[in-house]
């Protein structure tokens, strides 16, 4: 006899949910660990664009799991659609196997349709993923694909990456980080510069950025300032690259260890329609003072018709044996009036920021 149910979470849960998360956390080990308290869940669950829906399973008064799932704004082929994206999805292990992950994967998803939402998306882990596609009919997009720009060659090769696996060894790696140096040179009239608050001539870019594919999250002002500057363990930052007093280009970063080394996460980027070479300057100059921080390898994930050309950069394609966390992008249709063929690669913007780990 099932012992257990599953309900939304009320603000009261608030507390309960965080210590489920951390001796979840604990357990698993969990990227998220490091920082983890109810300042970050507030930011990432309360303060955003809308509350968040919350699922959590219970016995008695012992919370048994969650299941996350932020609202979030997106344009979809050129309208507004409320969105909502599945993160920080977990049960206890004692309860792992019988149903519970269902079950609340299931209310999630009538809580969604409740609220409107049009379309979802997730990364499901490799434990997860078939639960989304056998028991709530996600559909798999693709894998996004990972890249890596050696920064500092000696310390990469030091890594478990050993001479970067199957991206060539340590002549190659030398050869394309002699590409990002080149690239790294500004033309007349450019110069880096910091944001420290984001503004519409940003967002701007943003949108540009994005025009080019049919799914994306709304870039607006207020969202890249609470996604990167507000979240409580403080570790984005956000340079631009203006021409003649114009911004034409930003790129966004953290550092943070990965592959066993320190890596410079390039979390979000864009440009203004046209100015795709100029992003290219930027990112090389910017990972080159990001190097002088320490990092030895540059990486980032997504889905952007750009993206393939971070190869002129130096940036190469990680393959799927040597990539220890695989982004299964996956997504969901509730509204009907969506059409079916924005669940291909092609149709998404995607990157690092739109994930919830990093």
């Amino acid at each position: 006899m099932t012992t257990w149910r599953v309900r939304e979470a009320t603000p009261a849960d608030a507390d309960a949910v965080c210590t489920c998360m951390t001796e979840i956390l604990a357990e698993t080990g969990g990227q998220k660990g490091p920082g983890f308290g109810a300042p970050l869940w507030t930011w990432q669950y309360v303060n955003g664009a809308h509350p968040a829906l919350v699922v959590v399973a219970e016995e008695g008064s012992r919370f048994l799991g969650y299941y996350h799932v932020p609202i979030v704004n997106l344009i979809v082929r050129g309208r507004p659609v409320l969105g909502a994206v599945v993160q920080d999805v977990a049960t206890l292990a004692p309860y792992r196997g019988a149903g519970v992950f269902r079950e609340m994967g299931a209310c999630a998803l009538e809580g969604m349709r409740k609220r409107g939402v049009g379309l979802i998306y997730t990364f499901p882990n490799h434990r997860s993923l078939p639960s989304f596609k056998r028991n709530h009919g996600y559909t798999v997009i693709t894998k996004a694909p990972v890249r890596i720009l050696p920064l500092d060659v000696g310390a990469v090769l030091r890594t478990r990456l050993g001479a970067v696996g199957a991206l060539g060894g340590a002549p190659v790696t030398a050869a394309l980080s002699a590409v990002a140096r080149r690239m790294g040179r500004l033309e007349s009239g450019e110069e880096l510069v910091s944001i420290t608050e984001p503004d519409e001539e940003l967002a701007a870019l943003a949108r540009d950025f994005a025009s080019g594919v049919s799914a994306a999250l709304d870039r607006t002002a207020a969202y890249l300032k609470w996604r990167f500057l507000e979240k409580p363990t403080r570790e984005y930052a956000i340079h631009g690259l203006r021409r003649d007093g114009r911004l034409v280009a930003y790129v966004v970063t953290r550092l943070a260890p990965l592959f066993g080394t320190t890596c410079a996460m390039v979390m979000d980027l864009g440009c203004a329609r046209g100015e795709e070479s100029a992003l290219l300057r930027l990112v090389s100059t910017h990972l080159q003072a990001r190097r002088e921080e320490g990092a030895a390898l540059a990486v980032t994930m997504g889905l952007h018709p750009f993206l393939p050309r971070l190869t002129l950069a130096g940036f190469v394609k990680v393959p799927e044996r040597f990539n220890p966390r695989p982004f299964n992008l996956v997504s969901k249709i509730l509204d009907p009036a969506l059409p079916t063929d924005i669940l291909t690669p092609e149709s998404w913007m995607i990157t690092l920021a739109d994930w919830d780990v990093m």
